[in-house]
């Protein structure tokens, strides 16, 4: 009897990874109808200031991370939007804490770019200071993710 349970859980189990991956499969065809295609890299951070890391509310004290947007696709697309967002993946660090903006200011969007070709901006990262104990960013490296549209 043991046998045949454990026969069925395995068919049950095979039956739902199938079905995942077939439904993984004709999420993608559908998806692929001239989807744009865009590649962003982050650089290296740099400081605005002396500071080297992050005080809440530290005047002069700016995390910039250059960033590439690179058009991944093949042909000619219009770059509409960068944006960019923050999670921390600290406990008790919160990403409201953080303000993160793009500086695209050496070029403006829209842009239609190549294929191949790249529009360069900066990210820039700042902790806000909320008056609460925010000790628990000590150390912390909340993670940048850059969105392009």
């Amino acid at each position: 009897m043991k046998r045949l349970w454990r026969a069925l859980a395995f068919l049950a189990a095979a039956g739902a990874a199938l079905f995942l991956s077939t439904s993984a499969l004709a999420v993608g065809a559908r998806s692929s109808q001239s989807q744009t295609q865009w590649k962003a890299a982050l650089g290296h951070a740099t400081w605005s200031g002396k500071l080297t890391a992050l005080y809440p509310g530290a005047r002069d004290d700016t995390e910039r991370f250059p960033v590439t947007i690179t058009n991944a696709g093949k042909s000619a697309q219009a770059l509409r939007s960068v944006t960019a967002s923050v999670q921390s993946k600290t406990n008790g660090c919160r990403a409201s804490w953080f303000t993160v903006s793009i500086d695209g200011r050496d070029r403006r969007l829209p842009a239609r770019l190549a294929p191949g070709s790249s529009y360069a901006a900066h990210v820039d990262l700042v902790m806000r200071d909320t008056g609460a104990n925010q000790d628990a960013c000590e150390g912390a490296s909340p993670a940048v993710t850059v969105t392009a549209r």
